[in-house]
C-alpha cells in the first residue's frame, strides 16, 4: 500500500508525516485503521481535519460507486463476441470469436488456416471503424490475396485502400519480438488504435526455436490463430500439454479430399470443427474457399 504523502491534504505536512511514521503509522492503510482520536493527539490536528484526510484517501483510492441497474445494463450491452462475417462459422462459434480470449486455428499444411485468418482480418475491418493487427512470423502475409478478395466483393480502389490501411501487419522472427509487440499493445505505446483483433500466424514457428519439434500432443494441432503441423497418421498438436488448455476455443480445419467436392471453379471445401474448451462442446460445419474468399 502507498505511504502517506503531503498531497493528500494541506494539513498533512512533512513534520506530521514524520511524527506518524515514528509511531508506526506509515501507510494509507495504517492511517485508516488507526483510532481517530489517537491520530488527532499525535498530529495536533482537529478531528474534522483527520476526517477530511480520510475522506480524501477514500475518494482517490476507492472504486467508483455504481448502482446495480447501471451495472446490469452495462453488462447486457457489452459485446462479448466478434462476428467473423462468415455465417456458417459464426453459427458454430455461438455468435463469433470470444472477445478477450485466445481462439486457436489449427490444421495440416494447406488446410486453409492462413486464408481463413486473412478473411477474418478483412471482415473485421471492411464495415467497421476498427483495426486488425496481423503478426506474421513466417512471411506468408500477402497483400495481393487481400486485394483479390476485395476485388471479388466489388470494392473500388479507394475502398480497398481504406480497408488495407486498417490491417496493420507486423513481421517478427523471434519470441522476444512477439513479447515486445504484445507489451506495446497492452501499454498503448504504438500506432495501433481501435484494435478489434490480433492475429498471430504462427506461434509454433516461434516456439520450435526454443523447444524443438518433439513437443506435441496427439489428435489435435495448435496456434493462437494458425499453426503448421506434421501428418503422421493423425494431426498432432505442437505446443505441448501447457498450451492444451490455454485457448478458450479451438477451430480445427481439414480439407475435404473427395473428388466430388472439387468443382470446376476450383472451390475448396474445408471440414471445420469448433471445440469450446470451457464446456467441451463440439460443433461442425463446412467452409468453402473461393476466389472471393472464405464463405
Amino acid at each position: 500500500m502507498d505511504t502517506l504523502y503531503s498531497d493528500l491534504s494541506k494539513n498533512l505536512t512533512q513534520p506530521i508525516i514524520k511524527k506518524l511514521s515514528q509511531n508506526r503509522i506509515k501507510t494509507l492503510i495504517d492511517f485508516l485503521q488507526e483510532d481517530i482520536e489517537k491520530l488527532s493527539n499525535l498530529t495536533k490536528l482537529e478531528i474534522p481535519c483527520i476526517l477530511q484526510i480520510r475522506k480524501n484517501i477514500f475518494e482517490i483510492y476507492s472504486a467508483t460507486v455504481v448502482n446495480s441497474l447501471s451495472l446490469f445494463n452495462t453488462v447486457c450491452s457489452r459485446i462479448t463476441e466478434l462476428e467473423t462475417g462468415i455465417e456458417s462459422l459464426d453459427s458454430i462459434l455461438n455468435g463469433g470469436i470470444n472477445i478477450g480470449y485466445i481462439t486457436e486455428v489449427c490444421g495440416l499444411a494447406g488446410s486453409g488456416k492462413t486464408q481463413l485468418c486473412m478473411q477474418l482480418a478483412v471482415n473485421c475491418v471492411k464495415n467497421r471503424d476498427k483495426t486488425v493487427l496481423y503478426i506474421d512470423s513466417k512471411g506468408d502475409f500477402s497483400a495481393i490475396r487481400i486485394q483479390k478478395v476485395l476485388e471479388e466483393c466489388s470494392f473500388s480502389h479507394k475502398e480497398m485502400a481504406a480497408v488495407m490501411l486498417k490491417i496493420k501487419v507486423a513481421f517478427i522472427w523471434t519470441m522476444d519480438e512477439l513479447v515486445d509487440i504484445l507489451l506495446q499493445v497492452k501499454n498503448n505505446k504504438n500506432e495501433y488504435n481501435c484494435l478489434s483483433l490480433i492475429i498471430l500466424d504462427s506461434l509454433p514457428s516461434l516456439m520450435f526455436q526454443h523447444f524443438g519439434d518433439e513437443n506435441k500432443i496427439d489428435n489435435e494441432s495448435s496456434d493462437l490463430t494458425t499453426s503448421d503441423t506434421y501428418y503422421r497418421e493423425n494431426i498432432n498438436r505442437c505446443l505441448g500439454k501447457y498450451w492444451k488448455n490455454i485457448p478458450k476455443t479451438i477451430i480445427i480445419l481439414e480439407k475435404i479430399r473427395q473428388k466430388n467436392t472439387q468443382i470446376e471453379n476450383n472451390d475448396t471445401h474445408i471440414q471445420t470443427t469448433v471445440l469450446n474448451c470451457d464446456i467441451g462442446q463440439i460443433k461442425k460445419s463446412v467452409l468453402t474457399i473461393t476466389s472471393s474468399g472464405v464463405i
